[in-house]
């Protein structure tokens, strides 16, 4: 019994002398180090930057905003680092101050859960490169995206990274003529042309924050690259497919999908059909991918020869689909025509030797006869050829046609002018001779 008693007092007394020593350590990290509290280092730098102060406007700061925003814990001095050979707490400072380094102390917080998102991706994007090694100011930074004295959580509707306010946010940059023009950016609007796409509107009218697409989810968040680098997020499918799962899978089948993903530069991806800020819905007259507007769209690369050449294409795939019936008919505005994608397929394009392509012999019959199109055709007059130029023999009936109509214009030309000059020259005389 005296042994349990005696292990009790021991252990109350090493509880005692633990939580002693707590209280001493916390009382030397407020006090007894030497460093001063946060609310008096600020209130001495406020003496000079508050809002009352007699300062530049650009140099002062709004206690409240400092206070009630996410660093409101913090003294200035944590961010606004004192030069080498300065006292403690380095007040009053120098006129030329560190740049603040967000990263120097905080913010080192590993993000492997999401590739690209933390700070320390900033270094090796296109903003961190121009600012850090070229000196560029008028690169995003740190606090040009977050604000300076009155940061607030991303989950804040009033933070300025709110998924609601990034396309506001980077269009404060993006849409400054000044920075375009010296920095040749290639888009000049972007944040226009968001407002009229499907994903501004989806945001901004709809209020689907939590799904519509944002700058960030295309561009990425702290490791943005410059265009023309390889493997650009926001070119890749891969990035588009984050959201549009079910397209995604079928384009990764497609031919061009296969390509895109074996690294061919010359294979389409989504932004070459769809457009990259202003993607709007087939629906409207203006889409790229609008029925009436899709031949123009394939357009972009089935007509250039090189490219043609290189995959042994025939380059006369657009020319032959104008000259068509369809392609007259869209010509005329009829958008019940069938267009490219109408028998080759939307996302998921085959080449015609593959077996699952709808343009392959087999599946003519059904690709020609659906409900839209020519119900319950043929399949003698599905396997017709489509892209024949009239001007050749192969077209069949068409070319001879053709031709017959050729000779009909000339030899109504010939008889004409057979007729019209022996009539002109009598008339012509018979005027002289009344004279």
């Amino acid at each position: 019994m005296n042994f349990i008693l005696i292990n009790k007092e021991n252990t109350m007394a090493k509880f005692k002398l633990s939580l002693l020593f707590l209280c001493l350590c916390l009382i030397l990290s407020l006090s007894g180090s030497g460093k001063p509290l946060a609310s008096d280092v600020n209130a001495e730098c406020l003496s000079c930057h508050s809002v009352e102060s007699g300062g530049e406007d650009r140099l002062k700061v709004n206690e409240n905003n400092l206070l009630s925003s996410v660093h409101g814990t913090l003294a200035c001095t944590d961010c606004h680092l004192i030069l080498p050979g300065e006292k403690e707490a380095g007040i009053p400072h120098k006129k030329d101050m560190p740049d603040v380094n967000c990263t120097a102390s905080c913010h080192r917080e590993p993000t492997e859960h999401k590739p690209g998102a933390g700070p320390l991706f900033y270094p090796d994007s296109v903003h961190g490169r121009a600012y850090l090694e070229r000196g560029v100011q008028e690169v995003a930074k740190c606090w040009d995206c977050h604000t300076k004295h009155n940061i607030k959580k991303a989950s804040d509707p009033e933070s300025m990274v709110y998924r609601n306010n990034i396309p506001l946010t980077c269009s404060i940059c993006h849409e400054n003529m000044q920075v375009v023009i010296k920095f040749n950016i290639h888009r000049e609007a972007p944040y226009q042309e968001y407002l009229q796409s499907v994903h501004g509107k989806s945001l901004l009218k709809e209020g689907l924050y939590s799904y519509a697409a944002v700058c960030t989810d295309c561009h990425g968040v702290h490791d943005i690259k410059g265009v023309g680098e390889p493997h650009l997020m926001a070119k890749e499918p891969d990035t588009c497919g984050k959201c549009h799962t079910v397209v995604f899978d079928k384009y990764k089948e497609s031919i061009h999908g296969q390509e895109v993903l074996k690294g061919n530069v010359d294979a389409p991806l989504c932004v070459d059909c769809h457009g990259e800020h202003k993607i709007i819905s087939h629906l409207i007259k203006e889409a790229p991918t609008s029925p009436q507007n899709i031949p123009d769209t394939c357009s972009t690369c089935h007509s250039r020869p090189e490219i043609m050449a290189k995959y042994g294409i025939p380059e006369d795939r657009i020319e032959t689909f104008i000259e068509s019936m369809h392609g007259i008919a869209i010509g005329y505005g009829y958008e019940a025509a069938a267009n490219c994608s109408s028998c080759h397929g939307i996302h998921d394009i085959r080449p015609a030797s593959d077996p699952l392509s709808k343009v392959n012999p087999a599946n003519l019959a059904k690709t020609c006869g659906q409900e839209r199109c020519h119900p319950g055709m043929p399949d003698k007059i599905a396997e017709s050829k489509v892209h024949i130029a009239i001007s050749q023999k192969k077209s069949g009936p068409l070319y001879y046609i053709q031709q017959v109509l050729i000779w009909l214009v000339f030899v109504t030309a010939v008889i004409t002018i057979a007729w019209f000059v022996p009539g002109f020259i009598r008339k012509r005389r018979f005027f002289r001779r009344k004279k």
